[in-house]
C-alpha cells in the first residue's frame, strides 16, 4: 500500500474500542474526538506568554526513505507546534509547517537548554540527513535560522555539548557522528568541524527495503541477521565524570539476541548518576533494561588522558560498566519477538525510569530503588522494580515525553497516527489516561519546549540550594513544586502558584510518612489508630515505596 494512501489499515482495527473517548468510534477506523473541541482557542485556557509550555512533535512523510516501516499515513506538513493547558491537560495546535516533500521524515528534535531554539534531524537511508535549527516564537510559530548537512545517513540522535558550543548528530543507517559550531545565538557557526567513521571507510552492506532490504521494525532472526551486518549507531550522550571534563557514551552494536541493540539515555539522570553510579540501557529487541554500575573514577581517568592527548591502549579490556540487573520491559509469557523497545528514559524526579513497547502497545514503568536492602537481600540502589504495564490507546509507541513538571506523559503512537495525553502520578509512579488524544499522521518525536525568558533575573525564578542533591545548585520554582508532593497515597497535582519552602514541605512530609508507616505490625499487618487507618493494599505499597527506613533518615538528614 502506498503510504499516502488514506485507507485505514487493517491493524487500526483493535484500537477502535482500545481508545477510551465520550462519542462511539466512527465508522471509517478514525478515533472520535473528545466531547471539547481540542483546537479550539481558549484564552482563559491558554495565551501566548512569554513563560508556556510547549511541544513540538514531528512525522513521517517519505516511508520509502526509512530503515523501517511505519504503517499509518505520510504526512503532507511533518512540524507541529501545540500549546498545554494546564487545567485541562489538553493540548492547543499553534502552528503547522514543514511541507513534506522538503522537511522529509524529521525524527529527532533537541530542545536548546538555554535558548528558544529547536534543533530537528532528518531521516533519510539514501542521502545525507539535514539538520534545521528554528526559533520558536511567542505564539508557537516557527522561524527557520539555519540548515546543515549532518555528514551521513539516516541522522536519528541530536545532542548539544556542556559548553553549548557544539551540536553532536549521530546517523543511524551509516554509523558517522557528526560535530557542528554553534554560534552564542544558537545558530550554526557553520558547516561540520568534526567527523567520525566507525567503519574506517568501509562501504554498507545492507539495501534499502525497496531494493530487497529487511524492514528494521521487524523482530525476526532473519532480519536481526541482516541488520547486524553493519554498525548502527543510535545514540551519543556526554557524561559529566568530573568537574572539568566529559565523556561520550555510545550505544553498541552485538549480534547476540540479549544486546542486539541497545541505546544509552541520560535523559534525567545527571543527579541519579552522581548519586547512585548507575546507567540504564535498553535492549530493543529482547526487551529488557539493564542497569549497569559505573566506575567513575575510571571514567575520569579516561577522560583525562584523552584530555592529555595520551594512548588510550591502556584502557583495553578495562570496563567501566558492570551489569547489576536485567528487568523486562513486557509481561513474561508476551512474545518477544512481537515487540521492540522505544524510548527510554529516567522520569525528572530520578525515581522512575520509563519505556515504551512497540508491538506490546504499551509505557513500562519501574521504580528505582532508592536504598540498599537493610536485611542484605538482592536490592540495590539503582536497581528497578516494576510499577506497572500501561496502554498507551494507539500502536507503536515510538516516542514519548513529560512537560516541564514531570506530571504529564505525552505519547505518540506512530502507526495509529494520534498523539495521546496521560497524567504522571509523582508517588507511585502509574499513569492515568486523560481522554484528550489528537490526531497526528505518523508522529515520531514530541519535544518538550518549556518556554521563558533565558536572561529573567526574577528571584521568584530561582533558590540557592537543591535540596535533593544537596547541592548548590540553580533549581526553578517549576522544579522546586515538583519535588514536594503531598502525602502519599494522595495524587501530586502541580501548582505553579506554590512558593511554600521545600524544607517545610519536606519535613511535612516526612512526619506524615513516619505516622502512616507506625501503624503498621511487624508482619506487616495493618493496625487501626486513632490517626491513621490503613488497608492492606495501602500498607503494601507503603511497603513497596519504602523497602528500608534509611529513605526517611536520608531525606530528614537533607
Amino acid at each position: 500500500m502506498s503510504p499516502n494512501a488514506s485507507t485505514t489499515h487493517p491493524s487500526l482495527n483493535h484500537q477502535q474500542t482500545s481508545v477510551l473517548t465520550t462519542d462511539a468510534s466512527l465508522s471509517d477506523g478514525r478515533v472520535s474526538p473528545p466531547s471539547h473541541d481540542p483546537y479550539s482557542y481558549n484564552n482563559n485556557a491558554f495565551s501566548e506568554t512569554s513563560s508556556q509550555q510547549l511541544f513540538f512533535v514531528t512525522s513521517y512523510s517519505d516511508f520509502d526513505k526509512l530503515a523501517h516501516g511505519p504503517r499509518g499515513h505520510a504526512a503532507k506538513h511533518t512540524l507541529r507546534v501545540y500549546g498545554f493547558d494546564a487545567n485541562g491537560s489538553s493540548l492547543v495546535l499553534l502552528h503547522v509547517a514543514g511541507e513534506g516533500s522538503e522537511v522529509i521524515n524529521p525524527a529527532f528534535s533537541r530542545f536548546h537548554p538555554r535558548l528558544n531554539v529547536v534543533y530537528t534531524c532528518t531521516e533519510d537511508i539514501e542521502e545525507n540527513g539535514r539538520i534545521l535549527a528554528y526559533q520558536i516564537n511567542n505564539d508557537g510559530s516557527l522561524t527557520l535560522t539555519g540548515s546543515v548537512d549532518a555528514g551521513g545517513t539516516s541522522t536519528c540522535y541530536l545532542t548539544v555539548d556542556r559548553d553549548q558550543r557544539h551540536l553532536i548528530a549521530v546517523n543511524y543507517w551509516d554509523s558517522s557522528l557528526a560535530v557542528i559550531p554553534l554560534k552564542e545565538d544558537g545558530s550554526f557557526a557553520g558547516k561540520i568541524k568534526n567527523m567520525y567513521d566507525p567503519r574506517g571507510g568501509i562501504a554498507m552492506r545492507a539495501q534499502a527495503k525497496k531494493l530487497g532490504g529487511v524492514n528494521h521494525s521487524n523482530n525476526d532472526e532473519s532480519t536481526i541477521a541482516q541488520r547486524q551486518v553493519d554498525p548502527h549507531s543510535h545514540a551519543l550522550v556526554s557524561c559529566i565524570c568530573s568537574k572539568k571534563s566529559s565523556i561520550p557514551l555510545k550505544d553498541v552494536s552485538h549480534t547476540s539476541r540479549i544486546l542486539a541493540r541497545t541505546s544509552f539515555e541520560n535523559s534525567g539522570m545527571t543527579k541519579k548518576l552522581e548519586m547512585f553510579n548507575v546507567a540504564y540501557v535498553v535492549n530493543e529487541l529482547s526487551s529488557t533494561v539493564a542497569v549497569f554500575r559505573v566506575d567513575r573514577e575510571l571514567l575520569s581517568e579516561i577522560a583525562l588522558a584523552s584530555k592529555n592527548k595520551q594512548p588510550m591502549d591502556k584502557f583495553k579490556n578495562r570496563s567501566t560498566l558492570r551489569l547489576i540487573q536485567s528487568i523486562k520491559t513486557v509481561p513474561s509469557a508476551f512474545p518477544i519477538e512481537m515487540n521492540t523497545c522505544g524510548r527510554m528514559c529516567v522520569h525528572p524526579s530520578g525515581r522512575f525510569v520509563v519505556v515504551s513497547n512497540r508491538g506490546h502497545e504499551s509505557i513500562t514503568i519501574f521504580r528505582v530503588k532508592q536504598c540498599n536492602s537493610a536485611n542484605g537481600g538482592k536490592a540495590s540502589k539503582g536497581t528497578l522494580a516494576q510499577v506497572g504495564f500501561f496502554h498507551t490507546r494507539g500502536e507503536t509507541p515510538r516516542h514519548f515525553q513529560f512537560d516541564a513538571s514531570g506530571q504529564i506523559l505525552i505519547v505518540a503512537n506512530q502507526d495509529s497516527d494520534t498523539i495521546a495525553v496521560f497524567t504522571f502520578n509523582l508517588t507511585t509512579g502509574e499513569i492515568k489516561y486523560t481522554g484528550n488524544e489528537y490526531r497526528v499522521p505518523s508522529p515520531n518525536f514530541i519535544c518538550s519546549c518549556p518556554m521563558s525568558d533565558r536572561y529573567d533575573d526574577d528571584e521568584d525564578n530561582f533558590v540557592a540550594v537543591d535540596v535533593v542533591a544537596g547541592m548548590n545548585n540553580p533549581m526553578t520554582m517549576m522544579e522546586q513544586n515538583r519535588l514536594t508532593g503531598t502525602s502519599i497515597p494522595s495524587t501530586v497535582m502541580f501548582d505553579p502558584t506554590q512558593k511554600s519552602s521545600v524544607e517545610d514541605e519536606l519535613r511535612k512530609e516526612i512526619a506524615e510518612l513516619k505516622k502512616q508507616i507506625a501503624v503498621l505490625s511487624p508482619s506487616g499487618t495493618p493496625m487501626t489508630s486513632p490517626e491513621t487507618t490503613l488497608t492492606s493494599d495501602g500498607a503494601q505499597k507503603l511497603r513497596d515505596l519504602f523497602e528500608d527506613r534509611c529513605t526517611l533518615d536520608k531525606l530528614e538528614e537533607r
